[in-house]
């Protein structure tokens, strides 16, 4: 019981700490170019391991991404943010099945598209 109960109080801490650090969106100019940035150098590294044969840090990549994606805001958080975001979710899929080929193609996606939008925030 004791065991039980010292379980259950360590369960809500985690989860009370994994809430304080959730995604907050960007509120200015700044900080969405910097969302931009961040989410273009996951979305990079997520590709780069996923050519490698880097499963696990490539699907960590690519949550990584969508974490920073969702704090896109404002013009830059578009059809293809939305896009991007869609395929991103695809291939973490992908490479949990062990399709890299499929993985690789949409993180090629993912990374032209943030790529642009990187380029086209001010």
């Amino acid at each position: 019981m004791k065991i039980q109960n010292a379980l259950s109080k360590f369960a809500a801490l985690l989860v009370a700490g994994s809430l304080s650090f959730g995604a907050f969106a960007a509120e200015d100019a700044h900080g969405v170019k910097r969302a931009t940035e961040e989410a273009l150098k996951a979305s990079q590294d997520a590709l780069e391991q996923a050519k490698a044969g880097q499963t696990d840090a490539a699907i960590a990549s690519s949550k990584l991404y969508r974490q920073k994606a969702k704090e896109i805001t404002g013009a830059a958080a578009g059809i293809s943010l939305q896009k991007a975001m869609g395929s991103a979710k695809g291939a973490a899929t992908d490479l949990e099945a062990g399709n890299n080929a499929a993985a690789i193609e949409k993180l090629t996606d993912v990374v032209t598209r943030m790529t642009d939008i990187n380029a086209n925030t001010k």
